[in-house]
């Protein structure tokens, strides 16, 4: 947001909050959040570079197609079993999972 903009959202007695702020996230909370959108992404990426569709992977998986569009699209509801399990389907090393893990962790 820029400054112009933020000083008149003030001036008309707004306060301006973070997203955990906003939501109440504990910090642990929101480092959750990040890892399972780091995850989410690092499969969504994985899953194109293999040509695969969703419902290629889910049947890889055993699940349906919507849950594997539901762990791309809104990981804050996916279980981490189940984003490192779309990962590991999809071919990607425990080294790389676990260097995602270390970036998210590293960035709070």
């Amino acid at each position: 947001m820029n400054a112009e903009k933020l000083k008149k959202i003030k001036a008309a007695g707004y306060r301006v909050t973070t997203a955990d702020e906003w939501l109440g996230l504990t910090p642990a909370e929101s480092q959750l959040v990040e890892i399972r959108l780091a995850l989410a992404a690092t499969l969504e990426e994985a899953r194109k570079a293999k040509g695969w569709t969703q419902a290629e992977l889910a049947r890889k998986m055993g699940t349906k197609q919507s849950g594997v569009a539901r762990m791309v699209g809104r990981p804050e509801t996916s279980s981490m079993d189940n984003l490192v399990k779309g990962l590991m389907t999809v071919g990607v090393p425990v080294s790389k999972i676990a260097a995602c893990l270390l970036l998210c962790t590293a960035a709070n």
